[in-house]
């Protein structure tokens, strides 16, 4: 239990916690930039009854970070062989922000494994364009990972920074400050991949799961829109906090998340 290391079929170690006891198994997929430690709070509180393992997805953490590899697809392979070798068949997949592709992608193809899916402060839409259109403007995506490039004369890790203190309330606070110190840690090119892996149509793939989603946001959810595409969905919103809801108000994250399991037992 607790920490543990594996090594995936093209060679990468990825580096992931499990503890606790009791189905189903709560497995956790970490956002942009984020990593498994990031669920401390939900894990802590969660271990008495259940199962909960947390990843660190490659290239973030203590995960090993190759040259290539960071797509939704690959991080949706990852999670199948470590969840196969930890011998979890009854899983509740829990996906923040940036990992809510991995998150509906996994849920998705592995329905035999997943019974129920919680997106935390994620989004759905269609597959967004990155390249220059033909009559030379370029997407709000597009422009984002030219400036992490540096590619209009700004310093890449200065906008990296400056962007990722905007999900939080307080960007000033201890644990604001620890958690934009450790997105800094991801390696630049490694941000700018995993960014433009949710370019992917999202909305396609809700469409496609079969599971009940509990749906937490920090701001109002658009429900009308999001029942139209995803077949069964639950909404519940957390208040006061910016977009680590569950960093920030984990009690409020936790009671939803709580409330969730038991109506689906």
């Amino acid at each position: 239990m607790g920490d543990q290391y594996m090594t995936m079929t093209d060679g990468t170690t990825i580096h992931f916690t499990v503890d606790g006891i009791g189905d189903p198994a709560l497995v956790l997929v970490h956002g942009w930039c984020s990593r498994a430690s990031h669920w401390t709070a939900l894990i802590e509180h969660f271990t008495t009854r259940h199962r909960v393992l947390a990843v660190d997805r490659r290239g973030h953490g203590e995960s090993d970070t190759p040259a290539s590899g960071y797509s939704a697809a690959q991080h949706s392979l990852d999670m199948g062989e470590i969840l196969r070798s930890q011998h979890i068949a009854h899983a509740v997949l829990i996906g923040h922000a940036g990992g809510g592709p991995t998150t509906l992608l996994f849920a998705r193809d592995n329905p035999e494994l997943v019974s129920a899916v919680v997106l935390v402060d994620t989004r759905v839409s269609p597959a967004s364009p990155i390249d220059t259109a033909d009559d030379g403007t370029r997407s709000p995506l597009g422009q984002l990972l030219d400036r992490l490039d540096g590619e209009d004369g700004e310093d890449g890790d200065d906008v990296f920074a400056t962007l990722y203190s905007t999900f939080f309330s307080d960007p000033r606070s201890e644990v604001a400050r620890r958690t934009i110190a450790d997105a800094q840690a991801v390696p630049l090119a490694v941000a700018r991949a995993e960014l433009a892996t949710t370019a992917i149509d999202t909305e396609q793939l809700a469409r496609e799961i079969p599971q009940p989603v509990l749906w937490i946001s920090v701001e109002p959810a658009e429900e009308e829109h999001l029942n139209d595409i995803i077949e069964n969905v639950r909404f519940g919103r957390v208040i006061g906090s910016g977009h680590f809801p569950q960093i920030e108000a984990p009690e409020q994250v936790n009671a939803l998340i709580g409330q969730f399991l038991d109506s689906i037992d």
